[in-house]
């Protein structure tokens, strides 16, 4: 048994030695069926990933989870329903942590993400990577660098599919730390960004992994870095930006998140929690998320997982006010 196989069965041995007890501790949860509101479409990454879990959650709980998508309205809609749901456990919403975190920046919420919401899970992380046209001047990211900062007067374009999304604040926050001179052009939707970045209209863009990589193994484009911490055959021989000297980028990893109602008793929330790490330690879970190109995350606490959102939602607020990026309206 590897050191991986070893973690992933010690993780699994101990959630199941604990769950009975922080069941006893929450003996109304779970007293029925959970209905796990969706904040996006049905298809789409974020659903395809709250479905997933939630087959795996109905099988450790023994009760039926019954997804239910409300997209649209920047999230509020689905986080506003969750919001105002009894706080036993029975209600709970997964979204994608940036609406919590940066889109909390960007956009009028009625409602304080840190505190109208109990934070109780990550579920999966969604990496990206930075991708360039098959014939663009650079072929790393030091290339890149070094091409940027000898023409300090001509920035490079890098595609975006839309504002306050990883592709558009990505390359803002890479001139930050390398000093280079990136520009990003908004585009609406993904597939016309793609389109010009693979025509060479735009020779950059970061990209989500399952529409990223596929063009650079028909070789279309070309990896500069991930946000992968590791090595990893999600993306074939493409290097991290941890190992190039930019763990930072790493914020660029979107994450799906599972919230409950604000005002959960603790039994409740610990149970919650117990069942949502007993998926996480499953290794059929972790190849399952990395058939769609997602990442398994860390099983921690509730509190833990609080305070990652806190943080989170800090650090890109604080970026969002150094760029100067402005509500639409404001």
């Amino acid at each position: 048994m590897d050191r991986r196989q070893f973690l992933v069965a010690a993780g699994a041995s101990a959630t199941a030695a604990i769950a009975p007890q922080a069941w006893a501790q929450a003996p109304e949860w779970p007293g029925r069926a959970i209905r796990m509101v969706v904040a996006y479409p049905p298809g789409g990454g974020t659903d395809v990933v709250a479905r997933l879990f939630a087959d795996y959650l109905g099988k450790a709980i023994g009760q039926s989870v019954v997804v239910e998508n409300k997209p649209g309205g920047a999230t509020i809609p689905a986080t506003q329903d969750v919001i105002r749901a009894k706080p036993d456990g029975h209600t709970l919403l997964v979204t994608l942590g940036s609406s919590a975190t940066s889109g909390a920046h960007i956009n009028r919420v009625p409602y304080d993400p840190l505190t109208d919401l109990t934070a109780l899970a990550e579920i999966g992380r969604a990496p990206v990577v930075f991708v360039a046209n098959k014939d663009a001047p650079y072929s790393s990211l030091k290339e890149l660098i070094a091409y940027s900062k000898a023409n300090p007067t001509k920035p490079i374009h890098s595609a975006s599919y839309g504002p306050g999304t990883s592709s558009h604040f990505g390359p803002l926050l890479f001139n930050r730390l390398a000093g280079t001179h990136l520009e990003p052009v908004l585009y609406k939707g993904s597939a016309p960004a793609t389109q010009d970045l693979v025509g060479g209209v735009v020779p950059l863009m970061i990209d989500g992994l399952t529409t990223g990589v596929p063009l650079y193994q028909a070789g279309k484009t070309k990896v500069l870095a991930t946000t992968i911490p590791e090595r990893s055959d999600l993306a074939p021989g493409a290097p991290t930006f941890r190992e190039l000297g930019f763990p930072e980028m790493e914020r660029l990893s979107g994450y799906f998140a599972l919230f409950g109602p604000k005002d959960m008793p603790k039994a409740t929330t610990d149970a919650v929690s117990v069942a949502a790490r007993k998926v996480l330690a499953d290794p059929t879970y972790h190849q399952r998320l990395a058939g769609i190109g997602v990442l398994p995350p860390k099983a921690i606490t509730p509190e833990a997982f609080a305070a990652q959102i806190k943080t989170d939602h800090a650090r890109w607020g604080q970026f969002i006010k150094d760029i100067g990026f402005k509500i639409e309206g404001q």
